[in-house]
Order: structure tokens, then sequence, then C-alpha cells
């Protein structure tokens, strides 16, 4: 968490993007603090990774400062912040874009986050009616969704306006950078770990697997140092840490991060344990815990879902649906701990099974996730009509756009009975 307030203004401006869609629950700990964001984007904090062409879901919490002494140490202490005000997005007539502004490092093109298929659903819990207003010393989140379609690295910028008063109303414009999100193309299965092996000279190796059909122009690897270790799809790995790989196709270059080599030859006492909890049905609010003893030095945890996927780092991971996940844990010297097969699951799982939806309001796409093969599945209007339908895979996609608001009935018959789940749909 930062303390800085142009950092959490900087996040605030990613909060007045869209309204009318599912919200996320405003309860993040900032402890003591007058302000802060999670995640930083100061301390090397970022959104998590998307994919292209692939749902994306991400959360992020606010505190705002009370003071104008926390946007602009210029101001006095004592001086309250009224509100702050996000800029619409806009294109003038030279072309310059305003608001909440996507820059491609790569190419420099600029966009708003509808041209990449994102939207920004803010929560300001109805403290104004503005919806781009947000008021001083108060905690907010957003849900970050969509399904993006142009893959990149982005660098965003945020035009905002800060309201106090001092006999009478003023606002101070501000535009705040680097804040950052890659969306990816999908080139890899995954990565192979090989550790390394102190007591018997046994260096590290990582290995990708690039996806079916995927034909790579260049393959390089770095440290979390942000240097290059390597090239090509294996790599050796003399001290081991956190890596990442880089892939170059004709088409697209993503990038691919968090695999770890550790050092098995060690002599580590370090354990964890996690702490689960469990979402309530239709919402993204499960969460884990990982809690660490014997640890030599400070310790880094890393993520991942059942497929192996980074999911986030850090000693918590929230804003879960039902899903399987694991954790592993390196401290200063080297030593691991690992736990896996960690199951977040909805409160109605007994009655209804492990299969979850998201995002609920749907708005563009519905997911269902963790249906039983075999299984055949509806999604059926309150008039009885049905509007989708399919044969149970792990994963469903359903689009939505076209479907009209309301009330829904997502209906999952298999040999075992029939189980219901009510479903918003809302553009």
């Amino acid at each position: 968490m930062n303390k800085y307030a142009q950092t959490l203004l900087t996040c605030l401006g990613a909060l007045a993007m869209a309204t009318g869609f599912s919200q996320c629950d405003i309860d993040y700990d900032f402890g003591d603090a007058e302000f802060g964001v999670s995640p930083d984007p100061i301390v090397g904090e970022s959104f998590l990774d998307g994919m292209l062409d692939e749902p994306y879901f991400d959360v992020l919490h606010i505190l705002i400062p009370a003071t104008a002494a926390g946007i602009d140490s210029t101001y006095p202490p004592t001086l309250p912040v009224d509100s702050v005000i996000v800029l619409q997005d806009a294109i003038d007539g030279n072309g310059v874009y305003s608001g909440v502004v996507f820059r491609d490092v790569d190419t420099d093109e600029v966009f708003h986050a509808g041209d990449i298929g994102l939207e920004i659903v803010l929560n300001n819990n109805g403290d104004s009616p503005n919806e781009n207003t947000f008021l001083g010393g108060m905690q907010y989140c957003a849900a970050i969704q969509g399904t993006p379609d142009r893959a990149g690295l982005y660098s965003m910028s945020i035009d905002i306006e800060a309201w106090a008063t001092i006999f009478t109303p003023f606002n101070a414009p501000f535009t705040f950078e680097n804040f950052s999100l890659r969306v990816n193309c999908p080139l890899i299965d995954g990565v192979d770990v090989v550790n390394a092996n102190s007591l018997d000279g046994t260096q590290g190796t990582l290995t990708v697997s690039l996806a079916e059909g995927v034909v790579a122009t260049e393959i390089a690897w770095f440290n979390s140092s942000g240097l290059q270790i390597g090239t090509g799809e294996s790599v050796t790995v003399v001290n081991p840490g956190t890596f990442s790989v880089m892939v170059t196709t004709e088409d697209c270059q993503s990038e691919f991060g968090g695999w770890v080599v550790i050092d098995q030859g060690l002599d580590c006492t370090m354990t964890a344990t996690v702490d689960v909890t469990n979402a309530d049905e239709g919402e993204s609010n499960g969460a884990l815990a990982v809690n660490v003893e014997n640890a030599q030095g400070p310790w880094t945890a890393t993520w991942y879902d059942g497929e192996g996927f980074i999911q986030g780092t850090g000693e918590t991971l929230e804003g879960l649906d039902a899903g399987d996940f694991s954790v592993l844990v390196v401290d200063s010297i080297g030593c691991s701990a690992e736990v896996e097969d960690i199951e977040v699951i909805t409160g109605l799982e007994d009655m209804q099974g492990a299969w979850s939806t998201y995002p609920n309001p749907a708005h563009d796409v519905l997911v269902i996730q963790g249906l039983p093969l075999g299984s055949a599945w509806s999604l059926v209007g309150l008039q009885g009509q049905v509007v989708a339908e399919g044969r149970g895979q792990q994963r469903e996609v359903v689009r939505t756009g076209n479907f009209a608001n309301g009330v829904y009935v997502l209906r999952v018959a298999n040999n075992q009975g029939l189980t219901f789940k009510q479903v918003l749909i809302q553009h």
C-alpha cells in the first residue's frame, strides 16, 4: 500500500469508466492509513495480466485522502477534500485523448478502455449521485472486467479534478501516469520448472511449452530485476529466483511471469498454511490468506489457479469465485513451501454443486465454470424462453450482449439431478 495520494488518485481515475454492472465489495483493510491503494503501482504492483479474447476480472481498492495536503503538499493540512472528479473520456478536435487513456507502450497508439474491450465498474457506495465523483476520506473499490480484444502493454494516464473550498469552491486539475496493464496473446501452454540442488550441483532449468500452432520468432528469459538470462525454449538458471519469459511471434509479443526456481539442497524448516474464505453464492468474494512460519528473512508468495497460471502475489488473494488454487512461498535464502489443492467453494456448494458463474450481473459475457462433464445447461428467461444452451464442458463462455436486461435462471442437469442459479443481465 502506497502513502502517496498521487498514486491513489491514479487508481481513482480508473473507477469512472462504466456504470450499471456488477460491483465489488469495499472490504480491503488499509489499517490506520489516511489514504492508500491496492494494488500499488509505486511498489511494482499492478493489475493481473489479461488474456486476449478471454474474460478478465480484477479488483481495485482505494482510500481517498481526507485533506488537500494528501493531494498536493502546497495546500494546508487542515483543508478538507470535498471530492475528486474523474473527467469524462473525450477526444478533442486535434485527436488528443483525455479522461482515462491507455497508451500502447510499443506502438504509442492511444485508446479509451472500451476501445480495447474493457470496462471499469465502480462502486462509490452511493455517496454521490454523480458516478464520477468520490468523496474525501472515504474508501471505494472497482471491478475491472470485460473481454480484452487487443493485446499489448498499456500505460494508463488519468485526468482528474480535485475540489476543495477556501471561501469559495475551487478545483485543481491533475494528470497521473505510469499505471499499467498487460494483455497477453495465448501463446503458451505453460512453463516446466526443474529446481536447482546445490548439494549435488544440479542447476535449475525453465522450459516453455508453446500453444498449438504458435511459431515464435524469439523467446527471451528475464530474472526479477529485468535482466535477460537467456533465449530459446529452454534456459539454465544459475541463481534461483523468480523469472519471466517473453514470446514474440509475427503478430504479437507477450510476457508471462512469476515462474519460481528454488534450491532444494538448502536446509529449510519453513512451513505454510492457508486460511480459506469461501465465496457467497453469485459473488466473487472468496479469499485466501497464507500463514508462514520459520522463514529466513522476507518471503514472497505466488498464487496459482488449478491450471497452473499465476493469479497474484502477496500474503492474500481476494475477489475469488469457486475454484482450485495453490501457493508457493519462497524466503530470502531460497527455501520454499508449497500448499496445493486449496479449494474455494460457494456458500451453496453442498446444495448446488461445484459449478459457478461470473460476473453477476453479466454484461457482454457470462462465464460458467466447473460444470460436471456430460451435464446439460440452459439459460432461461422468466417467461420460460431458452436463450442459450449447451453440453457441460469444464468452462463455458456465453455471449449475453444481445440478451434483454432482466433476471434469468441458469439450469444445469446431470445424472445426479437438476440445479439452478439466478443470473442478472444488465447492459
